[in-house]
């Protein structure tokens, strides 16, 4: 699958779409986990804010880019925000709902969230 986006919407999709990419790349984005497609889902570690954190995903002919908060003490994990780009890198959809939702160790939110409380060195974790 060959995208044509610019800046960081570019790299995400080339580094999802072939698992290839420089090794820069490589090491900002790190898999957590797949949809039910086969497709990665990436981790951005750039983008880590305490416990803030985003994944990537391909989406149809695009990416969708999901943001959480952790709670690392508490186990629990909040949705923020949710953006669907399109091939050019423009934003198609943006659903800003926030709240709670189940932690699942094995999931691709729980296996980021497990990385952010490990980099915060919170406990347990």
């Amino acid at each position: 699958m060959y995208f044509k986006i610019g800046g960081i919407v570019g790299a995400i999709a080339i580094l999802l779409s072939n698992g290839s990419a420089i090794a820069q790349d490589a090491q900002r984005y790190l898999t957590v986990g797949h949809d039910k497609l086969g497709n990665s889902v990436a981790l951005d570690t750039k983008t880590i804010k305490g416990t803030t954190y985003k994944l990537y995903g391909i989406y149809g002919d695009g990416i969708f880019e999901t943001t959480f908060d952790a709670s690392c003490k508490e186990s629990r994990l909040f949705l923020n925000r949710i953006a669907i780009y399109g091939l050019d890198g423009q934003l198609l959809q943006e659903d800003q709902e926030k709240g709670e939702i189940p932690f699942v160790a094995n999931s691709s939110p729980g296996k980021g969230m497990q990385i952010v409380c490990q980099k915060i060195g919170a406990g347990g974790w």
